[in-house]
Protein backbone atom coordinates (compact mmCIF):
# COMPACT_ATOMS: atom_id res chain seq x y z
CA UNK A 1 0.00 0.00 0.00
CA UNK A 2 1.34 3.31 -1.06
CA UNK A 3 0.17 7.04 -0.32
CA UNK A 4 1.06 10.12 -1.75
CA UNK A 5 -0.16 12.76 0.66
CA UNK A 6 -1.11 16.37 -1.12
CA UNK A 7 -3.12 18.89 1.23
CA UNK A 8 -6.02 20.21 -0.50
CA UNK A 9 -5.60 18.06 -3.80
CA UNK A 10 -8.19 15.82 -5.43
CA UNK A 11 -7.97 12.09 -4.16
CA UNK A 12 -6.93 9.27 -6.64
CA UNK A 13 -6.32 5.71 -5.63
CA UNK A 14 -5.23 3.19 -8.66
CA UNK A 15 -6.06 -0.58 -7.38
CA UNK A 16 -4.17 -3.47 -9.23
CA UNK A 17 -2.21 -7.11 -8.11
CA UNK A 18 0.83 -5.96 -10.19
CA UNK A 19 3.56 -3.54 -8.35
CA UNK A 20 5.15 -2.86 -11.58
CA UNK A 21 1.57 -1.25 -13.31
CA UNK A 22 1.47 0.68 -9.80
CA UNK A 23 4.11 2.03 -10.05
CA UNK A 24 3.84 2.91 -13.53
CA UNK A 25 0.84 4.74 -13.00
CA UNK A 26 1.98 6.82 -10.07
CA UNK A 27 4.67 8.01 -12.25
CA UNK A 28 2.20 9.07 -14.83
CA UNK A 29 0.18 10.95 -12.36
CA UNK A 30 3.14 12.37 -10.25
CA UNK A 31 3.24 15.72 -11.97
CA UNK A 32 -1.22 16.18 -12.50
CA UNK A 33 -1.75 17.18 -9.18
CA UNK A 34 -3.15 14.49 -7.65
CA UNK A 35 -3.12 13.06 -4.14
CA UNK A 36 -2.16 9.63 -5.61
CA UNK A 37 -2.51 6.43 -3.22
CA UNK A 38 -2.02 2.55 -4.70
CA UNK A 39 -3.07 -0.33 -3.24
CA UNK A 40 -2.21 -4.12 -4.42
CA UNK A 41 -5.74 -5.67 -3.44
CA UNK A 42 -9.78 -4.31 -3.22
CA UNK A 43 -8.94 -4.79 0.88
CA UNK A 44 -6.23 -2.33 1.02
CA UNK A 45 -8.23 0.00 -1.15
CA UNK A 46 -11.66 -0.27 0.82
CA UNK A 47 -9.14 0.61 3.89
CA UNK A 48 -7.54 3.54 2.10
CA UNK A 49 -11.55 4.36 1.14
CA UNK A 50 -12.32 4.22 5.13
CA UNK A 51 -10.01 6.98 5.73
CA UNK A 52 -9.18 9.43 3.04
CA UNK A 53 -11.23 11.20 0.12
CA UNK A 54 -11.00 10.12 -2.44
CA UNK A 55 -11.85 11.78 -5.77
CA UNK A 56 -11.35 8.70 -8.67
CA UNK A 57 -10.84 5.09 -8.01
CA UNK A 58 -9.02 3.37 -11.34
CA UNK A 59 -9.51 -0.73 -10.84
CA UNK A 60 -8.20 -3.57 -12.12
CA UNK A 61 -10.58 -6.33 -13.40
CA UNK A 62 -8.57 -9.20 -13.40
CA UNK A 63 -7.25 -9.32 -9.49
CA UNK A 64 -7.49 -12.50 -7.34
CA UNK A 65 -9.96 -12.83 -4.50
CA UNK A 66 -11.56 -9.52 -5.11
CA UNK A 67 -12.22 -8.68 -8.78
CA UNK A 68 -12.11 -5.13 -10.15
CA UNK A 69 -16.62 -5.26 -10.15
CA UNK A 70 -16.42 -6.53 -7.06
CA UNK A 71 -14.37 -3.64 -5.00
CA UNK A 72 -16.16 -1.15 -7.30
CA UNK A 73 -19.64 -2.31 -6.09
CA UNK A 74 -18.48 -1.92 -2.51
CA UNK A 75 -16.97 1.51 -3.78
CA UNK A 76 -20.41 2.34 -4.62
CA UNK A 77 -21.73 1.70 -1.15
CA UNK A 78 -19.11 3.37 0.75
CA UNK A 79 -18.35 6.57 -1.37
CA UNK A 80 -21.66 6.90 -4.00
CA UNK A 81 -19.62 10.39 -4.89
CA UNK A 82 -16.19 8.69 -6.01
CA UNK A 83 -15.84 8.29 -9.58
CA UNK A 84 -14.88 4.75 -10.86
CA UNK A 85 -12.94 3.87 -13.57
CA UNK A 86 -12.36 -0.13 -14.70
CA UNK A 87 -9.05 -1.14 -15.61
CA UNK A 88 -8.77 -4.56 -17.79
CA UNK A 89 -6.26 -6.15 -19.77
CA UNK A 90 -8.37 -7.19 -22.62
CA UNK A 91 -11.27 -6.13 -23.87
CA UNK A 92 -13.73 -8.13 -22.32
CA UNK A 93 -16.78 -6.49 -23.04
CA UNK A 94 -19.09 -8.47 -20.28
CA UNK A 95 -16.93 -7.25 -17.68
CA UNK A 96 -16.88 -3.89 -18.05
CA UNK A 97 -20.98 -3.86 -18.75
CA UNK A 98 -20.67 -5.18 -15.14
CA UNK A 99 -18.64 -2.70 -13.56
CA UNK A 100 -21.02 -0.22 -15.41
CA UNK A 101 -23.87 -2.07 -14.04
CA UNK A 102 -22.91 -3.29 -10.49
CA UNK A 103 -20.39 -0.63 -9.50
CA UNK A 104 -21.86 2.43 -11.82
CA UNK A 105 -18.45 2.77 -13.70
CA UNK A 106 -17.77 5.87 -15.25
CA UNK A 107 -15.63 4.31 -17.68
CA UNK A 108 -13.56 1.18 -18.85
CA UNK A 109 -9.79 1.70 -20.18
CA UNK A 110 -8.18 -1.30 -21.68
CA UNK A 111 -4.56 -2.55 -21.06
CA UNK A 112 -2.07 -1.62 -22.47
CA UNK A 113 -3.52 2.26 -22.14
CA UNK A 114 -2.47 5.37 -24.04
CA UNK A 115 -1.12 7.84 -21.70
CA UNK A 116 -2.56 11.01 -23.23
CA UNK A 117 -6.47 9.08 -23.13
CA UNK A 118 -6.03 7.63 -19.75
CA UNK A 119 -4.68 11.02 -18.00
CA UNK A 120 -7.82 12.82 -19.98
CA UNK A 121 -10.52 9.75 -18.48
CA UNK A 122 -9.07 10.77 -14.90
CA UNK A 123 -8.95 14.50 -15.15
CA UNK A 124 -12.63 14.36 -16.74
CA UNK A 125 -13.61 12.19 -13.70
CA UNK A 126 -12.29 14.39 -10.79
CA UNK A 127 -14.06 17.22 -12.51
CA UNK A 128 -16.66 15.49 -12.34
CA UNK A 129 -16.45 14.09 -8.77
CA UNK A 130 -15.63 17.99 -7.80
CA UNK A 131 -19.36 18.97 -9.45
CA UNK A 132 -21.32 16.64 -7.58
CA UNK A 133 -19.44 17.59 -4.43
CA UNK A 134 -20.75 21.10 -5.25
CA UNK A 135 -23.69 20.56 -6.33
CA UNK A 136 -24.56 19.00 -2.68
CA UNK A 137 -23.53 21.55 -1.57
CA UNK A 138 -25.28 23.64 -2.89
CA UNK A 139 -28.43 21.62 -2.55
CA UNK A 140 -28.06 21.56 1.25
CA UNK A 141 -27.66 25.39 1.13
CA UNK A 142 -30.83 25.60 -0.86
CA UNK A 143 -32.70 23.50 1.46
CA UNK A 144 -31.07 24.89 4.67
CA UNK A 145 -32.14 29.00 3.35
CA UNK A 146 -35.11 27.04 1.76
CA UNK A 147 -35.74 26.20 5.98
CA UNK A 148 -35.17 29.76 6.72
CA UNK A 149 -37.60 30.80 4.29
CA UNK A 150 -39.98 28.95 5.29
CA UNK A 151 -39.74 29.97 8.86
CA UNK A 152 -40.14 33.81 7.71
CA UNK A 153 -42.50 32.76 5.62
CA UNK A 154 -44.40 31.03 8.71
CA UNK A 155 -43.79 34.09 11.10
CA UNK A 156 -45.33 36.73 8.54
CA UNK A 157 -48.73 34.16 8.06
CA UNK A 158 -49.14 34.82 12.12
CA UNK A 159 -48.27 38.13 12.13
CA UNK A 160 -50.58 38.89 8.96
CA UNK A 161 -53.43 36.92 10.94
CA UNK A 162 -52.96 38.90 13.85
CA UNK A 163 -53.20 41.88 12.43
CA UNK A 164 -56.51 40.83 10.27
CA UNK A 165 -58.40 40.07 13.61
CA UNK A 166 -57.40 43.11 14.84
CA UNK A 167 -57.49 45.83 11.75
CA UNK A 168 -60.99 44.15 10.34
CA UNK A 169 -61.88 47.40 8.53
CA UNK A 170 -58.33 48.08 7.50
CA UNK A 171 -58.29 46.53 4.64
CA UNK A 172 -56.11 49.30 2.55
CA UNK A 173 -53.69 48.53 5.28
CA UNK A 174 -53.81 44.59 4.08
CA UNK A 175 -53.50 45.72 0.30
CA UNK A 176 -50.35 47.37 1.22
CA UNK A 177 -48.57 44.69 2.70
CA UNK A 178 -49.63 42.03 0.52
CA UNK A 179 -48.44 44.64 -2.76
CA UNK A 180 -44.87 45.52 -0.57
CA UNK A 181 -44.51 41.24 -0.43
CA UNK A 182 -44.80 41.71 -4.05
CA UNK A 183 -42.04 44.06 -4.61
CA UNK A 184 -39.84 42.22 -2.04
CA UNK A 185 -40.35 38.94 -4.12
CA UNK A 186 -39.66 41.00 -7.63
CA UNK A 187 -36.60 42.72 -6.09
CA UNK A 188 -35.49 38.82 -5.07
CA UNK A 189 -35.70 38.05 -8.34
CA UNK A 190 -33.85 41.12 -9.56
CA UNK A 191 -31.05 40.61 -6.84
CA UNK A 192 -30.34 36.83 -8.61
CA UNK A 193 -30.48 37.99 -11.75
CA UNK A 194 -28.08 40.65 -11.05
CA UNK A 195 -25.91 38.07 -9.70
CA UNK A 196 -26.24 35.96 -13.11
CA UNK A 197 -25.20 39.16 -14.92
CA UNK A 198 -22.04 39.59 -12.09
CA UNK A 199 -21.08 35.96 -12.81
CA UNK A 200 -21.43 36.01 -16.97
CA UNK A 201 -20.16 39.91 -18.03
CA UNK A 202 -21.44 38.91 -21.88
CA UNK A 203 -25.06 39.13 -20.35
CA UNK A 204 -25.42 42.86 -19.23
CA UNK A 205 -28.62 43.61 -19.30
CA UNK A 206 -29.94 40.84 -20.89
CA UNK A 207 -32.23 38.79 -18.44
CA UNK A 208 -33.94 41.85 -18.08
CA UNK A 209 -34.41 42.45 -22.08
CA UNK A 210 -35.14 38.87 -22.43
CA UNK A 211 -37.97 38.97 -19.65
CA UNK A 212 -39.39 42.27 -20.83
CA UNK A 213 -39.88 40.59 -24.29
CA UNK A 214 -41.22 37.12 -23.22
CA UNK A 215 -44.33 39.09 -21.06
CA UNK A 216 -44.88 40.61 -23.92
CA UNK A 217 -45.30 38.10 -26.36
CA UNK A 218 -47.29 36.42 -23.73
CA UNK A 219 -50.16 38.72 -23.30
CA UNK A 220 -49.58 39.25 -27.05
CA UNK A 221 -50.79 35.82 -27.62
CA UNK A 222 -53.74 35.35 -24.82
CA UNK A 223 -51.80 33.85 -22.10
CA UNK A 224 -53.34 34.14 -18.31
CA UNK A 225 -52.19 36.75 -16.45
CA UNK A 226 -50.55 34.13 -14.10
CA UNK A 227 -48.74 31.83 -16.66
CA UNK A 228 -47.49 35.86 -17.40
CA UNK A 229 -45.92 36.18 -14.28
CA UNK A 230 -44.33 32.81 -14.07
CA UNK A 231 -43.11 33.38 -17.88
CA UNK A 232 -41.27 36.83 -16.82
CA UNK A 233 -39.71 34.89 -13.82
CA UNK A 234 -38.11 32.13 -15.62
CA UNK A 235 -36.87 34.98 -18.45
CA UNK A 236 -35.34 37.06 -15.80
CA UNK A 237 -33.60 33.59 -14.63
CA UNK A 238 -33.06 31.68 -17.54
CA UNK A 239 -29.03 31.71 -17.44
CA UNK A 240 -28.70 31.33 -13.66
CA UNK A 241 -27.44 27.82 -14.43
CA UNK A 242 -24.45 29.59 -15.90
CA UNK A 243 -23.36 30.43 -12.54
CA UNK A 244 -21.83 26.85 -12.75
CA UNK A 245 -20.00 26.87 -15.48
CA UNK A 246 -16.02 27.64 -15.79
CA UNK A 247 -15.14 31.14 -16.90
CA UNK A 248 -13.25 29.64 -19.67
CA UNK A 249 -16.46 27.94 -21.49
CA UNK A 250 -18.64 31.07 -20.15
CA UNK A 251 -16.13 33.54 -22.45
CA UNK A 252 -16.41 31.27 -26.26
CA UNK A 253 -18.95 31.35 -28.44
CA UNK A 254 -21.11 28.25 -27.86
CA UNK A 255 -19.87 26.95 -31.88
CA UNK A 256 -16.56 27.06 -30.35
CA UNK A 257 -16.50 25.12 -27.67
CA UNK A 258 -14.65 21.69 -27.65
CA UNK A 259 -16.62 18.35 -27.29
CA UNK A 260 -15.95 18.40 -23.29
CA UNK A 261 -16.77 22.08 -23.08
CA UNK A 262 -20.17 21.75 -24.91
CA UNK A 263 -21.16 18.37 -22.61
CA UNK A 264 -19.92 20.95 -19.61
CA UNK A 265 -22.25 24.14 -21.04
CA UNK A 266 -25.44 22.01 -21.91
CA UNK A 267 -25.78 21.00 -18.20
CA UNK A 268 -26.92 24.60 -17.03
CA UNK A 269 -30.53 24.57 -17.68
CA UNK A 270 -30.82 21.68 -16.01
CA UNK A 271 -28.62 23.35 -13.04
CA UNK A 272 -30.61 26.29 -13.31
CA UNK A 273 -34.05 23.92 -12.83
CA UNK A 274 -32.31 22.26 -9.72
CA UNK A 275 -31.42 25.25 -8.28
CA UNK A 276 -34.82 27.04 -7.88
CA UNK A 277 -36.56 23.88 -7.36
CA UNK A 278 -36.72 23.80 -4.02
CA UNK A 279 -38.80 27.57 -3.69
CA UNK A 280 -42.42 26.06 -5.05
CA UNK A 281 -43.07 29.41 -6.02
CA UNK A 282 -40.73 29.23 -8.83
CA UNK A 283 -40.84 25.63 -9.71
CA UNK A 284 -42.83 25.98 -13.00
CA UNK A 285 -40.27 28.82 -13.99
CA UNK A 286 -37.95 26.55 -13.14
CA UNK A 287 -39.39 24.05 -16.23
CA UNK A 288 -39.28 26.80 -18.53
CA UNK A 289 -35.83 27.47 -17.51
CA UNK A 290 -35.16 24.07 -18.20
CA UNK A 291 -36.08 23.75 -21.50
CA UNK A 292 -35.32 27.21 -23.01
CA UNK A 293 -32.46 25.74 -25.12
CA UNK A 294 -34.70 23.08 -26.88
CA UNK A 295 -35.49 23.27 -30.73
CA UNK A 296 -38.54 22.68 -32.66
CA UNK A 297 -36.62 19.99 -34.67
CA UNK A 298 -35.89 18.11 -31.51
CA UNK A 299 -31.97 18.40 -32.01
CA UNK A 300 -31.93 21.40 -29.13
CA UNK A 301 -31.12 20.36 -25.47
CA UNK A 302 -31.09 19.04 -22.71
CA UNK A 303 -33.96 16.51 -23.16
CA UNK A 304 -33.31 16.71 -26.72
CA UNK A 305 -37.80 17.72 -26.96
CA UNK A 306 -39.55 18.70 -30.22
CA UNK A 307 -42.21 20.63 -31.25
CA UNK A 308 -45.13 21.00 -28.98
CA UNK A 309 -43.67 18.74 -26.43
CA UNK A 310 -41.76 21.93 -25.22
CA UNK A 311 -43.31 24.10 -22.50
CA UNK A 312 -44.77 27.05 -24.30
CA UNK A 313 -43.07 29.34 -21.79
CA UNK A 314 -39.45 27.93 -22.57
CA UNK A 315 -40.68 28.45 -26.51
CA UNK A 316 -40.85 32.15 -25.45
CA UNK A 317 -37.99 32.56 -23.77
CA UNK A 318 -36.11 31.06 -26.43
CA UNK A 319 -37.29 33.67 -29.21
CA UNK A 320 -36.59 36.37 -27.03
CA UNK A 321 -33.32 35.13 -26.07
CA UNK A 322 -32.09 34.50 -29.10
CA UNK A 323 -33.86 38.07 -30.47
CA UNK A 324 -31.71 40.13 -27.57
CA UNK A 325 -28.73 38.44 -28.43
CA UNK A 326 -28.71 39.14 -32.01
CA UNK A 327 -29.01 42.60 -31.08
CA UNK A 328 -26.11 42.98 -29.67
CA UNK A 329 -24.61 42.34 -33.29
CA UNK A 330 -27.71 42.91 -35.57
CA UNK A 331 -30.38 45.90 -35.97
CA UNK A 332 -33.80 44.98 -35.30
CA UNK A 333 -34.05 44.00 -38.99
CA UNK A 334 -31.41 42.07 -39.48
CA UNK A 335 -32.38 40.32 -36.14
CA UNK A 336 -35.83 39.71 -37.02
CA UNK A 337 -35.14 38.26 -40.42
CA UNK A 338 -32.27 35.90 -39.12
CA UNK A 339 -34.90 34.43 -36.21
CA UNK A 340 -37.18 33.97 -39.22
CA UNK A 341 -35.00 31.43 -41.10
CA UNK A 342 -34.59 30.02 -37.89
CA UNK A 343 -37.95 29.53 -37.23
CA UNK A 344 -39.84 25.79 -37.72
CA UNK A 345 -36.33 24.58 -37.30
CA UNK A 346 -35.08 26.01 -34.10
CA UNK A 347 -38.11 28.54 -32.84
CA UNK A 348 -41.51 28.24 -32.77
CA UNK A 349 -42.83 29.16 -36.09
CA UNK A 350 -46.38 30.57 -34.53
CA UNK A 351 -44.15 33.10 -32.21
CA UNK A 352 -42.73 35.00 -34.62
CA UNK A 353 -45.66 37.26 -35.69
CA UNK A 354 -45.89 38.04 -31.89
CA UNK A 355 -42.39 39.16 -31.49
CA UNK A 356 -42.89 41.42 -34.71
CA UNK A 357 -45.33 42.71 -33.49
CA UNK A 358 -43.77 43.65 -29.37
CA UNK A 359 -40.89 44.81 -31.16
CA UNK A 360 -42.54 47.60 -33.43
CA UNK A 361 -44.59 49.04 -30.33
CA UNK A 362 -41.58 49.20 -28.71
CA UNK A 363 -39.62 51.11 -31.17
CA UNK A 364 -42.99 53.02 -31.83
CA UNK A 365 -42.48 54.76 -28.40
CA UNK A 366 -38.66 55.83 -29.22
CA UNK A 367 -40.26 59.20 -31.03
CA UNK A 368 -41.11 60.23 -27.73
CA UNK A 369 -38.03 60.43 -26.25
CA UNK A 370 -37.17 62.90 -29.12
CA UNK A 371 -39.19 65.64 -27.33
CA UNK A 372 -37.29 65.39 -24.56
CA UNK A 373 -34.14 65.99 -23.50
CA UNK A 374 -31.42 64.15 -21.05
CA UNK A 375 -30.24 65.79 -18.06
CA UNK A 376 -27.58 64.45 -15.35
CA UNK A 377 -28.28 64.97 -11.30
CA UNK A 378 -27.07 64.27 -8.36
CA UNK A 379 -28.71 62.01 -5.75
CA UNK A 380 -29.99 65.27 -3.97
CA UNK A 381 -31.44 66.42 -6.95
CA UNK A 382 -33.86 63.65 -7.76
CA UNK A 383 -37.62 64.09 -7.35
CA UNK A 384 -40.39 61.71 -7.67
CA UNK A 385 -42.20 61.20 -10.85
CA UNK A 386 -38.83 61.99 -13.24
CA UNK A 387 -38.20 58.87 -15.30
CA UNK A 388 -34.80 57.74 -15.93
CA UNK A 389 -33.53 58.20 -18.99
CA UNK A 390 -30.35 55.28 -18.23
CA UNK A 391 -30.13 52.34 -15.92
CA UNK A 392 -28.60 52.64 -12.39
CA UNK A 393 -25.99 50.58 -11.58
CA UNK A 394 -23.87 50.38 -8.38
CA UNK A 395 -20.01 50.74 -8.14
CA UNK A 396 -19.24 47.26 -8.69
CA UNK A 397 -21.96 46.98 -11.49
CA UNK A 398 -25.18 45.74 -9.89
CA UNK A 399 -27.98 46.86 -11.28
CA UNK A 400 -30.45 48.93 -9.25
CA UNK A 401 -33.08 50.08 -11.75
CA UNK A 402 -33.65 49.64 -15.08
CA UNK A 403 -33.99 52.36 -17.83
CA UNK A 404 -37.23 54.26 -18.00
CA UNK A 405 -38.40 53.72 -14.26
CA UNK A 406 -40.64 56.63 -12.82
CA UNK A 407 -39.25 57.44 -9.73
CA UNK A 408 -41.05 57.69 -6.39
CA UNK A 409 -39.91 58.17 -3.00
CA UNK A 410 -39.04 54.71 -2.10
CA UNK A 411 -37.06 54.57 -5.37
CA UNK A 412 -35.38 57.90 -4.47
CA UNK A 413 -34.22 56.29 -1.42
CA UNK A 414 -33.53 53.01 -2.24
CA UNK A 415 -31.17 54.87 -4.86
CA UNK A 416 -29.18 56.84 -2.68
CA UNK A 417 -29.14 54.20 0.05
CA UNK A 418 -27.46 51.53 -2.69
CA UNK A 419 -24.65 54.58 -4.01
CA UNK A 420 -23.82 55.48 -0.64
CA UNK A 421 -22.90 51.77 0.38
CA UNK A 422 -21.42 51.13 -3.07
CA UNK A 423 -20.73 54.60 -4.70
CA UNK A 424 -20.60 54.75 -8.60
CA UNK A 425 -17.84 56.64 -10.18
CA UNK A 426 -19.86 59.55 -10.99
CA UNK A 427 -22.63 59.86 -8.49
CA UNK A 428 -25.02 60.88 -10.68
CA UNK A 429 -28.00 59.64 -12.20
CA UNK A 430 -29.70 60.47 -15.87
CA UNK A 431 -33.35 61.51 -16.48
CA UNK A 432 -35.97 62.38 -19.03
CA UNK A 433 -36.84 65.55 -19.08
CA UNK A 434 -39.04 67.61 -21.58
CA UNK A 435 -37.62 70.25 -23.92
CA UNK A 436 -39.08 72.83 -21.87
CA UNK A 437 -37.19 71.78 -18.86
CA UNK A 438 -40.26 70.41 -16.50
Amino acid sequence: MEQAAKQGTPGLLFVDDEENILRSLSRLFADEGYSVSTASSGAEGIEILKGNEIAVVVSDQGMPQMRGTEFLEQVKGMSPDTVRIILTGYADLNAAIEAINKGGAFQYVTKPWDNDSLILSVRMAAERYNLLKENRHLIELTNRQNEELKRWSAELELYVQQQTIELTHKNKELVDINERLQRNFHGFIVTISNLIELRDKTVANHSNNVSVLSREIAKKIGVDHAEVANIAIAAQLHDIGKIGVADIILWKDAETLEPHEAWEYRKHPVRGQASVDANETLREAGCFIRSHHESMNGEGFPDGLKGDKIPLGSRIIAIADKYDRLLANHPPEAALEELQSLTGKQFDRNLYYPLTEVTKEMMSAAPLLHRRIERELHLGELMPDMVLSREVRSGTGVLLLSRGIRLDPRRIDSIRRHLTLDPSESGTVHIWMDAKGG
